[in-house]
């Protein structure tokens, strides 16, 4: 008795655990991924951890302004660095092109799709 007692109590903690990990995840479709903008820059801040990349952009626009870009994330960095990408080739200072779907409740926040490298390397 007492083992069933004992196994009924792992199969609630077991149940939580996974049912935690389930509503910690979450939806992309916050995001427009109809519309990808591409935005040439210096990257100003990067985050190349785990769950998500992030990082800000320096752009200049057309009018010759200023402007950071907001990534507020983009592909897990476990999944870049298997693509070839290392946290040294995005540092601050870097000039790359990224390309972002923005977020639909901001379009000055978007989701980091593709980080172009000036040798043309795509991840």
């Amino acid at each position: 008795m007492a083992i069933l007692r004992s196994f009924g109590k792992i199969q609630v903690v077991f149940s939580a655990m996974i049912s935690v990990s389930a509503l910690a995840h979450h939806s992309f479709a916050v995001y427009d991924f109809q519309t990808q903008i591409p935005f040439e820059g210096t990257v100003e801040t990067v985050n190349f951890r785990n769950p998500h990349v992030a990082m800000t952009l320096k752009t200049v626009d057309a009018e010759g302004k200023q402007q950071i870009i907001q990534f507020i994330e983009g592909a897990p960095a476990n999944m870049l660095v298997r693509s070839g990408l290392r946290p040294e080739m995005v540092k601050p200072g870097t000039h790359i092109t990224a390309i972002g779907s923005p977020l639909l409740e901001d379009n000055t926040k978007y989701f980091l799709r593709i980080i172009r490298l000036d040798d043309g390397k795509e991840y």
